[in-house]
């Protein structure tokens, strides 16, 4: 057996650039987590759920709305160097004992390090806090004001049905916790503001920081420009998604609205503003759309429609709709429908699919995949699977579908 001491010094060497590969990193993340779950004692597992996890996201929201990260960052600049609670206070005309208790208590998670008495430095994570302000804001209304109030009425809920499969997104958990029988989550979403931006920001750092691009999973350089639009994303958010499209590939062979960026108008609210920065030549156009409707006519006929995590979001009976909705609009021989979404493994999936697959049972009575279930909903809707695109550890695929 190693002794503690030499464990000790192997482990504190390793970091996030300690590999050779995004999939070996996930690998050994993976296995060291399988490790602590053996270390750990059941009361450190019922801790660390019950108490830390609740106690530290209300640390750190806290902390960003202090304005604690950015301040560190600026106080940081040019050169990175440790910080005090009394600097901070400093900087940032908050409590020095409300911030001292704060740090304290994320620097025990090692989100910050501790470096000497009442002395801080920063992590990886609290720089991301500071220069990503969509990665700050997933610890805002997406997380206070929309899954933990879901996770916490679930078991509730589920009681109430006798335990039964949620399959009815107009009956279901979102229903039960607004008492409101009428209640929809995507209208709750986008006619509150908080909510809307910082869920519109927890889809951007899903994309951004947990998935394999769809741009290196799709050969995408296979597409040719033509008179019809090159790529619809369906649903597509901020169009994060088509910005990861246009960084891959030259926009000088591409026209002004060859990428089509579709979502419902709530949801666009500020997105073309934020588009003009990274897209000038307006390559994307946005365009508010209701997937449950036909695709307009200028959208007709597109080389490619994209979903990416849009089916998972509706019970299989809804995604069916969707997809028949849809079909129409592709050209037969032509037209490709690209479904990136997770595909849950017959054996030891994803820990990141399974606990995406309660917070869709939670929030909108649907569930992640099987390959097979996949096929069944594609065969169902009069289509079919060309290929599945699958990276080694990546957490999502891309199902490749044509016209039956």
């Amino acid at each position: 057996m190693t002794p503690p001491t030499n464990l000790q010094s192997t482990l504190s060497s390793i970091t996030s650039t300690s590999f050779s590969s995004e999939a070996d990193r996930i690998s050994a993340r993976d296995a060291l987590f399988e490790c602590l779950r053996r270390v750990q004692s059941p009361w450190d597992i019922a801790w660390d759920q019950n108490w830390v996890n609740p106690a530290i996201n209300a640390a750190i929201k806290t902390l960003i709305d202090m304005g604690v990260f950015t301040s560190w960052a600026s106080f940081c600049a040019p050169t990175e160097k440790p910080i005090t609670p009394s600097q901070l206070a400093s900087l940032t005309g908050a409590d020095e004992l409300l911030i001292r208790r704060m740090l304290r208590a994320i620097s025990g998670q090692f989100l910050v390090l501790e470096v000497g008495k009442d002395t801080y430095a920063r992590t990886p994570w609290a720089k991301t806090l500071a220069s990503d302000p969509s990665f700050a804001g997933m610890y805002g209304g997406f997380y206070h004001e929309l899954n933990s109030q879901m996770f916490r009425t679930l078991p509730a809920y589920l009681a109430s049905t006798s335990h039964k499969n949620p399959t009815d997104v107009n009956n279901c958990n979102f229903q039960f916790w607004q008492r409101d029988p009428n209640a929809n989550m995507f209208q709750y979403v986008g006619t509150n503001p908080n909510l809307t931006a910082h869920f519109n920001d927890a889809m951007e750092c899903h994309s951004r920081y947990n998935l394999t691009p769809w741009v290196d999973i799709y050969p995408t350089s296979s597409l040719v420009p033509s008179d019809k639009p090159l790529v619809v994303d369906i649903g597509g958010g901020k169009g994060h998604d088509l910005q990861k499209f246009l960084a891959r590939h030259s926009s000088s062979h591409l026209q002004p609205g060859s990428l089509v960026l579709q979502d419902l108008p709530d949801i666009l609210k500020g997105v073309p503003e934020s588009l003009s920065q990274v897209d000038t030549q307006k390559i994307i156009k946005v365009q508010p759309h209701d997937f449950f409707t036909p695709q307009p006519a200028s959208c007709q006929g597109a080389k490619i429609y994209f979903m990416h995590n849009v089916l998972h979001d509706w019970p299989d009976a809804t995604a069916r709709q969707i997809l028949q909705t849809l079909a129409p609009a592709l050209n037969k021989g032509y037209s490709r429908l690209l479904i990136h979404e997770s595909l849950v493994t017959d054996e030891k999936p994803l820990s990141r699919v399974t606990v995406s697959d309660i917070t869709m049972m939670a929030c909108l009575a649907a569930a992640e995949r099987t390959e097979e279930q996949w096929r069944q909903l594609v065969d169902s809707a009069g289509l079919k699977v060309v290929k599945i695109w699958r990276p080694v550890e990546s957490v999502e695929s891309i199902i490749e579908v044509e016209l039956a």
